[in-house]
């Protein structure tokens, strides 16, 4: 195990891909590298006995600061995290991971597969036989399984296999303590007065009482996961390190679909791709695994990539469908045909499908390309509403990006909206050129957060809330605070 990094070294953990949050070199002692539990356990016992803070790292592909260690001490970054033991009923498979070499445990007969918390998604994919994989698709695949299970993450299919949380079965933690807690789906659950009892590794009996608050009815990574009667896995998923630290995740894979639709349809007017949304997520039953969105100016960053899409066009939908089902062909072209579709591109073979994927992920690439070019900062929001509530917040974004663009008149971009649709859970990006403007979108920010939370939406659906704050009234508050006010991040606390 790698013990200390010169300050070049730690250059690479002092922020993450949001590049919001900085932490100062000077603040920072140590990063470590453990490669096995008994390597984190001696550096929490370590840093226990000294009130030494620590900051858990992943691959830095996260946007809220949760791996950025602002308040100093030390880092211990998962990167190595790559081996797991010999376990019986489990094939052991050994393989070449982005970071060296690694293993991970697969029952094949039950779906079931344990991984180490440092590989990637990359690496996940690479590993399994070909006829199964991980649904759960962040657009970043180098992100770590632990930062994953950290966070709640899930992406463009979790419209269908749902979120992180709804794949895993059974979890391994190091608390701070150093102390091990192994716990399976359904081994513990909250009683009736809202108490979870669990026991660790070394017998050390523990009492956790659940938050009280109400949590939004709609796709959430906000805060910690709170329903009577809940699991104690699903405290666990999400937590971002309150808790401990992962090491070992068992999730449960899928078998590889057969045939696969993927459809990119062009709309004249962003209502119509809208309703197409509506009644594609209707047919989810029949195999729908994602619904995504564009708008007008999500297009214009990938036009020049993609010159085939065509002018005037204000907004697409992106499909996905697993079927055998030949009728589902025709089902589609006549949904394109019915909301006004202008025109789009359908891909039935593997090779033509990943070109079209390749489509989706296109326009974040690009994005963060323009951001460069042009000396600009994203503000980006992560929420979800209610179905009920979706047109209004749709032309609420649409308003607050107006007023965005009349209070600081210019060429270029000044907003973007893109994402995933199906779960109601679409990206606004504010793309902001000075100082004057970074201060506007963040007032303009606040007001949409609020907005969702009205609605009965939530702040943050797949993304955590991090070390995120917001400016109320002059004052710099939690993030998590407009959602569960002071009372609930005491309960998290």
């Amino acid at each position: 195990m790698e013990i200390r990094r010169t300050t070049q070294d730690k250059l690479a953990y002092l922020t993450d891909e949001s590049n919001i949050h900085h932490a100062p070199p000077e603040n920072v002692q140590a990063v470590y590298l453990p490669e096995n539990e008994d390597d984190i356990i001696g550096i929490l016992k370590e840093a226990g006995s000294s009130n030494t803070k620590v900051t858990i790292s992943g691959a830095g592909t996260g946007i809220t600061g949760s791996r950025v260690p602002m308040h100093g001490d030390i880092i211990i970054s998962m990167e190595r995290m790559l081996h797991l033991p010999s376990r019986e009923n489990f094939e052991n498979i050994k393989f070449q991971a982005m970071a060296g070499k690694a293993n991970m445990l697969l029952n094949k007969e039950n779906r079931r597969l344990i991984v180490p918390p440092g590989l990637t998604l990359i690496d996940i994919d690479a590993g399994l036989p070909h006829d199964l994989f991980h649904p759960t698709d962040p657009t970043e695949r180098t992100a770590q399984i632990g930062g994953n299970a950290a966070t709640n993450a899930s992406g463009a299919r979790g419209f269908f296999y749902g979120s992180t949380r709804d794949r895993i079965k059974g979890l391994r933690m190091i608390l701070a303590s150093g102390d091990i807690l192994q716990v399976q789906r359904g081994e513990y659950l909250a009683d009736g007065s809202g108490i979870i009892s669990f026991k660790t590794q070394t017998g050390q009996m523990h009492n956790i009482p659940i938050p009280t608050y109400q949590m939004p009815d709609v796709k959430n990574a906000a805060g910690l996961f709170s329903h009577p009667g809940m699991d104690l896995i699903d405290l666990l998923i999400g937590s971002e390190g309150l808790f401990g630290i992962f090491s070992e995740i068992e999730l449960e894979v899928e078998k590889v679909p057969g045939q696969i639709l993927t459809d990119i349809a062009f709309f004249d007017d962003e209502k119509k791709a809208i309703s197409v949304a509506d009644d594609l997520r209707s047919l989810k039953p029949r195999g729908v695994l994602s619904i995504e969105f564009f708008n007008s100016t999500a297009l214009d960053f990938i036009r020049a990539e993609f010159p085939a899409i065509g002018e005037g066009m204000k907004a697409a939908i992106f499909v996905e469908i697993s079927t055998q089902d030949p009728d589902m062909t025709s089902v589609l072209a006549s949904l394109l045909e019915t909301h006004g579709s202008q025109e789009d591109w359908f891909a039935g073979n593997r090779p033509d499908n990943q070109d079209m994927r390749e489509f989706r992920h296109a326009m974040p690439d690009k994005l963060n390309a323009y951001l460069k070019q042009h000396d600009s900062y994203k503000m980006g929001t992560d929420f979800a509403v209610p179905p009920e509530a979706f047109r209004e917040m749709m032309t609420y974004y649409h308003d607050i990006g107006e007023e965005f663009r009349s209070q600081h008149p210019r060429e270029g971009v000044h907003y973007t909206m893109l994402g995933h649709i199906g779960d109601h859970h679409v990206h606004f990006n504010f793309i902001a050129q000075t100082k004057e403007e970074q201060a506007t979108a963040r007032k303009l920010y606040l007001r949409l957060a609020r907005k969702a939370i009205e609605v009965g939406g939530t702040i943050s659906a797949e993304h955590g809330v991090g070390k995120k704050t917001v400016t109320v009234d002059g004052e710099e508050i939690p993030y998590l605070e407009l959602m569960y006010g002071k009372d609930g991040l005491k309960e998290i606390a």
